[in-house]
This record gives C-alpha cells, sequence and structure tokens, in this order.
C-alpha cells in the first residue's frame, strides 16, 4: 500500500490546531473515495506538547491564586486520539527550514536529530511571539511554566512593577496587578507601585480616543502611574534582581520587575526571505491564503499570526480557517476535478478587543461598537476564557465563540 501524503501543518496554537482539526474531522474522508486514490496524514509540527492559552496571560501571570498555572497548558496529542495513527502523527520539534523546491520541511525534532519531512501541502501557522516569555511560548510548555513561577515568585516581593507597553497587553496586565495587590478586598499582599510606560499620546491607539481615555480612568482609579510619550531603548538587570530601563530621553527607571508588554513578531525565522515581507511577516494571498511566488509551488499556504494578511485578531484566526481548508480541498482534488470556485477571504475592517482591567468591567470593541465595561467582565474578565481552552485544542474552536 502506497504511503499516505502529508498535508504538514507547521505550528501548534490556535490556528494550527484549528486547520489539523478541520482537515481530519471534514476533508480528509472526501478524498480517497476512488481506486487508486491517494491517502493522506496531516504531521503537525510544534515546538511544544502544550497549548499555551495566552489569552488568560494578563491574569495567569499574577498569581496562580487566580488561575492555576497548569490550567493554562492544555496538551495536544490527547485531543487527537480520536484518529488512527496513519491520518495524524505529532512531533515536537521546531522548523528550520522550508525547501519548496524540494517540497521539504526540516525539523530539529526535541529528544533526537533533526528530520525531513516530505509534504504534498504546507499550511503555515507558526503564529507570532511577544517579546516577553511571560505572554507566549517561547520553546515548550515547561519553560513557560517555568517563567510564570519564577516571576509569581518575585512578584510576591516587589514594591515596584514597571510595564513597557500602552497597548492590550499592558493596560490588562496593568489593571490584573492592581487590582489584586492594591485594593482592601486582598489583604495580606504587598502593595505595588505600577507604572505604565506608553510610547504614544494614549493608550490603546488603535482603538478610538474615548476608549483610550477610558482605560486609563480606570487604571488610574487602580493607583496605575500611567506616562506617555516616553519609550523604552534598553533595559539591564541588577545583581539584586531588579531592572533599569533605559528610556528614549535619556532618563532610566528601576523596578524591581519589569515587563515587556510591547508587541509580537512573526514567527517565521526558518523561512527564506523570498516569502516574507519587510517586517518577518509572511507574503500570502489576502483572499485565498495561497503563497505564491518563484520555485514556492502549488499547494502552500499560511494562516494566523504570521501571515501578512492578520491584524493578529482572533477573528483573522477563526474567519480564515474555512476559506484555507476549502481552497486546499479544491487544490487536492485539482487532479481529479477541473474549474473548482475557489472560497475567498474578507477581512471584517473593525475592530474587535476586549480588555478587562478593573475587577468588574475593562473597555472594549465588537466589530466596532463600543461595549459597556460590565460586558467586558461578562465576555472575558469574568473567567479570562480558561473554560474554553479544552475546546480550542479538542475540537478546534473559537473561544470567544460564546460567553464565559
Amino acid at each position: 500500500m502506497p504511503r499516505p501524503l502529508n498535508i504538514v501543518v507547521l505550528g501548534g496554537s490556535f490556528s494550527g490546531l484549528s486547520v489539523a482539526h478541520h482537515f481530519l474531522d471534514h476533508i480528509i474522508h472526501q478524498l480517497s473515495t476512488f481506486e487508486n486514490a491517494p491517502t493522506y496524514r496531516v504531521v503537525l509540527v510544534s515546538p511544544s506538547t502544550h497549548l499555551y492559552f495566552n489569552v488568560c496571560a494578563p491574569r495567569a501571570l499574577v498569581t496562580p491564586n487566580l488561575i492555576h498555572t497548569e490550567d493554562a497548558f492544555i496538551p495536544i496529542e490527547p485531543a487527537f486520539a480520536r484518529h488512527p495513527f496513519n491520518e495524524f502523527t505529532f512531533m515536537q520539534g521546531w522548523a528550520t527550514s522550508v525547501d519548496t523546491s524540494a517540497r521539504r520541511v526540516t525539523v530539529e525534532l526535541r529528544h533526537s536529530k533533526s528530520q525531513t519531512i516530505q509534504y504534498h501541502a504546507l499550511v503555515i501557522a507558526t503564529g507570532s511571539s511577544a517579546y516577553s516569555p511571560l505572554y507566549s511560548l517561547h520553546g515548550t510548555h515547561e519553560q513557560t511554566m517555568a517563567e510564570l513561577r519564577d516571576f509569581h515568585r518575585r512578584l510576591e516581593h516587589a514594591h515596584s512593577v514597571m510595564i513597557v507597553g500602552g497597548g492590550p497587553s499592558g493596560c490588562e496586565t496593568a489593571g490584573q496587578l492592581a487590582q489584586y495587590f492594591n485594593q482592601r478586598r486582598f489583604k495580606g499582599k504587598i502593595p505595588k507601585t505600577i507604572t505604565l510606560l506608553s510610547g504614544n499620546t494614549r493608550l490603546l491607539p488603535k482603538l478610538h480616543p474615548a476608549i483610550s481615555k477610558k482605560a486609563e480612568r480606570q487604571l488610574k482609579r487602580l493607583g496605575v502611574h500611567v506616562v506617555h510619550n516616553l519609550r523604552e531603548v534598553s533595559n539591564t538587570l541588577n545583581g539584586d534582581g531588579s531592572s533599569n530601563c533605559i528610556l528614549n530621553n535619556d532618563m532610566t527607571i528601576t523596578s524591581d520587575l519589569l515587563i515587556s508588554a510591547t508587541g509580537v513578531y512573526a514567527n517565521s525565522q526558518f523561512l527564506p526571505d523570498h516569502m516574507l515581507d519587510e517586517n518577518g511577516y509572511v507574503v500570502t494571498s489576502p483572499e485565498t491564503l495561497r503563497i505564491h511566488g518563484p520555485g514556492i509551488g502549488d499547494r502552500v499556504y499560511a494562516v494566523g499570526d504570521c501571515a501578512a494578511y492578520s491584524k493578529n485578531y482572533v477573528l483573522d484566526v477563526y474567519d480564515a480557517i474555512p476559506v484555507l481548508m476549502k481552497n486546499l480541498h479544491n487544490d487536492l482534488l485539482s487532479h481529479e476535478i477541473e474549474a473548482l470556485e475557489d472560497a475567498c477571504y474578507v477581512q471584517n475592517p473593525t475592530d474587535t478587543q476586549l480588555i478587562p482591567i478593573k475587577r468588574f468591567g475593562g473597555v472594549g470593541v465588537i466589530y466596532g461598537w463600543r461595549v459597556p465595561s460590565i460586558m467586558v467582565y461578562l465576555l472575558k474578565g469574568r473567567t479570562y476564557k480558561v473554560g474554553k481552552a479544552k475546546g480550542a485544542v479538542g475540537r478546534g474552536k473559537n473561544p470567544y465563540d460564546s460567553p464565559g
């Protein structure tokens, strides 16, 4: 019996898991329906055996009393146990190179030497990483768990915390820290001087100015010091564990703890330069999610935060998956059925952001519409969606599909 053709999915986070589940649940058994037809196998490659449900990171980094560290990490392989071994393979490792002319991916395995995988179709879903290891995986899940536990230990005795970055992660983190350590209901905690450094004229610069003002008011009521128009140039670590933040006005601020919440970068270092834009994101057709270019060949795609079409919103993952999978299905059938119609992705031009700040609220927009503070609590802040993590891993579901 001939070997199955590999559908290689690089990345075991939200987009990669959703691609793998969709293919196995909805596509694989619609293929291979005629005599001598090829069979297929999904090969999912990820540096981590667990998904880090980093939706909850701004609260999980505060203390395990709010979110148990273990609850933020969901194992991947058990979620695919219902599929036979000849249809699904999980590989823990890092893609180190892609040779599109030979249609091969080289993977550095965690517990053995590098391995080269031949692909029939390739989906790049490697996502993006935050500059701080508290907000995203930087290797295995054990490494991120260790970072969180070490941060908890140091935070318990810290008197001052500097958060660099006035975007959603910075605002959420400042609010969650201030709520836990500086409010009366949590007696016995060492109060923290919390400073949020914004490199812009206002917080949340991608959202409406009224939302920025509301977020700043909420943070100031929690005792957070908000400083605008200053950017971090570099930082150094002192012998006692404190950090020096060197600013673009030549000032240096020392704090017991420094958290970098300054955005993300694409996990695309293993790809050749001609597949990337000037910011390191994978150049993808924004309609079909295929990757085109000299020598790239057929059946190569990118989806999610690593792709240039994405605004790094969750909608750009889950709204795009059905389009990608329809076009992958078409491309696999093209040898037997001609003139199949492509699906086209149409990006939602509006913003959707929910930013919990205080105990029962925060700020946010859904499809461009501002939502009341209490709705931010009900839709996200109450549980930080931790109860939806197993669905994201087990079925590739969007954790924002329903409240909770």
